[in-house]
């Protein structure tokens, strides 16, 4: 009994890990388009010479999904990284995030028109989380069988037998 619930404890967290990392990954390829100039760059795009490195600040976006056992979206937070390239006292932001919260330090921000902040870096690079409400580019379902047979999740804990677990993944951007 012990074991078929840790395995089926076991299975169920893989599963809600490569939901969020896939969907994670997904919606952070397709979230940089437009709002936010300075989050498109990547690391292929630094030049290998030193002299030729950014002389403007950067921002790298990272996007946890949390979600159900079926693959349903229960919470989006959005991790932001502005690489200050140059040591600034002050960084133009521009997010839609909700609740931000700076995450290793203690600098500040006041707001500006819309959603733009200016941050008080005091030259450091500036890292924060907030949450955001919008629809992800790629919706997902996930479904289950045990031994051949249609099973939900909750039904699924406790049982033993070969576990089937199906992952589709729908685009609604294209």
């Amino acid at each position: 009994m012990k074991k078929g619930l840790l395995r089926t404890l076991s299975i169920a967290l893989c599963a809600a890990i490569l939901i969020s990392c896939a969907g994670g990954a997904i919606y952070t390829l397709a979230a940089g388009n437009g709002n936010n100039e300075s989050a498109q760059k990547t690391d292929a795009a630094k030049p290998a010479d030193p002299s030729e490195r950014e002389t403007e600040p950067s921002k790298e976006e990272t996007v946890y999904v949390l979600a159900g056992a079926d693959g349903s979206v229960k919470k989006l937070i959005v991790s932001d990284w502005i690489k200050n390239a140059l040591g600034s006292a002050k960084l133009n932001d521009v997010s839609e995030l909700t609740d931000i919260e700076n995450v290793k330090g203690d600098e500040t921000y006041t707001l500006g028109g819309g959603n733009s902040r200016v941050w008080d870096a005091e030259g450091n690079d500036i890292y924060y989380q907030g949450n955001i409400e919008k629809e992800l580019p790629v919706s997902m379902a996930v479904s289950y069988k045990l031994n051949g047979k249609p099973i939900t999740p909750d039904e699924l804990a406790g049982k033993s037998g070969k576990v089937t677990i199906r992952f589709d993944y729908e685009n609604k951007q294209y």
